[in-house]
């Protein structure tokens, strides 16, 4: 039986059943470790998104050679979140809890629906992700996974790379490098200073309420209806049922903000947009997180034999920070190349988006105080599928002209021109 923060039944509280299982994933036996191979033909760093889909590419493509996994994770715990507009198949879109055929922004006092059964927005839990991801890896033996071994470097010498953990040195033909982009790290660091950086800050609540609030066929994307002065911020909203949710505070700006003030943040705005009381509702878990926006160009090859995925990868979209896709298809696209014995192509995206993206990036950075605007007319002036197309970097010609025709010229123009003449930005 679930319990809230308090130890309370929740059949006694009034509280209906999350749809999130929120325990860890048992890890399957035959990835437990057993005799030490001599030489992998892959070694992947970091059991995250990244490294198991790669993972799970490689083996698609074929791959028989000996695989092992490290992190320094002790256990997979419904720890996040990813959500994806639903435009090109995945072997994740089916384990997703929740698919939404309509999404709101809410700026400038008004609201905007979009809708499209199309193109669903889905999510998926962490749970869900690494139990699909764990099973289908342990189905084809020969799979090593090494949970709580940190990772403390790794070299490349005479065609072989030597990993070396806190417990033993391993040796693998290719290396994959999915650990993430932590705050603090040297290219977290070098990204900050040499790039134009917007950090996307949040802190979100899985919650379930006593009365329905929440209407579960229509997610909220965008809620730019709370206090702007810290920076430019908004509210996320993705309802499982009318009494369950993710309710997310995001700062786009280097706001000071602790954990306790996001909470703040979110209690007031549960009260004061759904009348709720801290009372009326119990937190089961949170999320949180620093994704980075940022025209920096990750490099994709560290090394003789050794790539990165994932964040480090530079796999999240500089506008909006989406990941997950963008992940997909590369470590896809990665998998294939090395299995076939290619070279590797290490394109990050179409050039076009790239010019848009580091367009709008120092537009959010010079004009934050103009960009709910900015949405709200984005969203009005585009239809549905096309702003999707666009938000998942599979549009056309046609929905490129749209999206530039519903921006203010002028503001744009200029922060183009800057882009070309690569001023450099003050940093916030």
């Amino acid at each position: 039986m679930r319990r809230d923060e308090t130890g309370d039944d929740v059949r006694e509280t009034g509280y209906e059943p999350s749809l999130r299982r929120g325990t860890p994933v048992r890890v399957p036996e035959a990835l437990a470790p057993n005799a030490e191979e001599e030489e992998y033909g892959y070694v992947i760093l970091g059991a995250g998104c990244a490294g198991l889909s790669f993972c799970y590419y490689l083996l698609e493509a074929g791959v028989e050679d000996p695989v092992l996994i490290l992190d320094q994770k002790t256990s997979f715990a419904d720890d996040r979140t990813w959500c994806f507009w639903d435009v090109e198949p995945t072997p994740f879109s089916r384990s997703a809890t929740k698919s939404w055929g309509s999404w709101s922004l809410h700026a400038e006092g008004r609201t905007i629906v979009h809708r499209t059964e199309r193109y669903p927005y889905r999510c998926l839990t962490a749970v869900d992700f690494y139990e699909h991801a764990l099973k289908s890896i342990a189905e084809r033996g020969n799979v090593t996974l090494r949970l709580g071994e940190a990772v403390e470097g790794y070299k490349a010498h005479g065609g072989r790379v030597y990993v070396r953990t806190e417990a033993a040195t391993y040796t693998a033909r290719h290396v994959l490098d999915g650990r993430g982009l932590p705050p603090g790290s040297p290219v977290f660091e070098e990204a900050r200073r040499e790039a134009v950086w917007v950090p996307q800050k949040f802190l979100g609540l899985r919650l379930r309420t006593r009365k329905p609030v929440f209407d579960p066929r229509v997610c909220t994307l965008m809620d730019f209806s709370v206090a702007q002065e810290r920076g430019l911020r908004f509210v996320y909203v993705l309802p499982f049922t009318e009494r369950e949710a993710l309710v997310e505070n995001v700062y786009l700006a280097e706001a000071r903000i602790s954990p306790e003030e996001h909470r703040r943040e979110l209690a007031e705005y549960l009260g004061s947009r759904l009348g709720l009381s801290p009372e009326d509702y119990v937190v089961d878990g949170e999320e949180r997180g620093y994704i980075p926006m940022t025209d920096y160009r990750f490099p994709r090859r560290l090394g003789e034999g050794v790539y990165s995925a994932g964040m480090l990868g530079g796999g999240s979209r500089p506008s909006t920070g989406y990941t997950f896709l963008r992940t997909q298809r590369y470590c896809r696209a990665l998998a294939a190349d090395l299995a076939a014995g290619r070279e590797p192509s290490v394109k990050l995206d179409a050039r076009r988006y790239g010019v848009l993206d580091a367009v709008f990036l120092r537009f959010m950075l010079l004009y934050p105080e103009r960009c709910p605007g900015v949405y709200r007319r984005m969203f009005a002036g585009v239809p549905a599928e096309a702003l999707v197309r666009f938000l998942t970097e599979k549009s056309g010609a046609g929905d490129d002209l749209r999206l530039v025709g519903a921006m203010p010229k002028l503001p744009f123009l200029g922060v183009a021109a800057r882009a070309v003449l690569n001023t450099r930005l003050p940093k916030r």
